[in-house]
């Protein structure tokens, strides 16, 4: 992670807060809890800079309250301030080493960055200091997918979707971890449930859509009905995508190797029937087999009862 030119003693607390807002007053008396709670509160419904001065008010009666700083971390997150989230959150690891929340974060910043590995690093060290904490593993796992490592992102869904099952999300990763090991049946199920929890989800209809493309044999579908599916779905995509998609999106692209895939199985059906007919027209022309002629002086010999040997045979 790029070091900060901030000190980031306890002391220096107002000298973070204070990089972009006034100083902070005196410390008076009092609970900082409720502050906090409102600044929670604020960023849930994205008042973030709301959520800065809710926060600064609580640190203004307790600068080490941890819940503060968390609340004032991730309203700097939504704000793109990443480098003073940064500071506040190893400020935070300081005060609290097993906070896996902050981790949790500090994963997303390194995405931020392109950094995959640092990532990683994060969102699993979350999981280790809060084996229930469900949005860490769903992350964890959609990192093992990016990196083709499969089995390491079933593990980590199976346990998001454990301690989050009604989290679309999670079921999507699930379901992209089952695609990759090959497990369709059990993939387009979580990517089904995906859509039952939302119904709006464009990314459930997009994996679908890869599925049944990619997929050698969907339960009793034919190659034609399979890839017609699969068109079906990512229409559905990019209607549903349709405000938010750039140039570079692959559905269409997909969609045109799904219909290039009919056109193919169409002309090997095509092909096969042909030859069926050539092989009937070739089978009609033959003349018919005649029996094959009698043995010499055995022509009007009775034939052996059944289950009796025929007269002069050794005993």
């Amino acid at each position: 992670m790029r070091p900060l030119a901030l000190a980031l003693g306890l002391v220096a607390l107002p000298a973070i807060v204070a990089a972009q807002q006034a100083p902070l007053p005196a410390q008076p008396a009092g609970d900082p809890a409720p502050d906090a709670a409102v600044a929670v509160d604020q960023i849930k419904r994205g008042r973030y800079e709301d959520a800065i001065v809710s926060a600064k008010r609580a640190l203004s009666r307790d600068e080490r309250y941890v819940p503060a700083l968390m609340a004032m971390a991730k309203a700097y997150f939504h704000l793109k301030k990443y480098e003073l989230s940064t500071a506040i959150l190893d400020l935070v690891q300081k005060l609290d080493p097993q906070n896996a929340e902050s981790f949790n974060i500090l994963g997303f910043i390194a995405l931020t960055r392109n950094d995959g590995i640092s990532a990683t690093q994060a969102f699993k060290k979350a999981t280790e200091l809060k084996d229930d904490y469900g949005i860490a593993w769903n992350s964890l796992s959609a990192q093992y997918i990016l990196q083709k490592n499969y089995d390491g992102a079933l593990q980590a869904s199976e346990k998001a979707v454990q301690h989050l099952p009604n989290f679309d999300k999670a079921h999507l990763n699930l379901g992209a971890a089952y695609r990759g090991k090959q497990m369709y049946v059990e993939a387009e199920r979580e990517f089904r449930k995906a859509l039952e929890l939302n119904p709006g989800y464009a990314e459930a209809f997009f994996n679908l859509g890869i599925l049944y493309l990619d997929a050698p044999k969907m339960g009793e579908m034919d190659v034609v009905t399979r890839y017609n599916t699969a068109i079906g779905h990512l229409a559905k995509y990019k209607n549903l995508a349709s405000f938010r998609l750039t140039k570079d999106d692959p559905s269409d692209g997909f969609i045109d190797e799904a219909r290039k895939g009919i056109e193919r199985e169409q002309k090997r059906l095509q092909r096969l029937e042909k030859q069926k007919e050539r092989d009937r027209a070739k089978a009609a022309a033959q003349p018919p087999a005649q029996p094959p002629a009698a043995a010499p002086g055995t022509e009007g010999a009775p034939a052996a009862p059944q289950g009796e040997q025929p007269p002069g045979t050794p005993q």
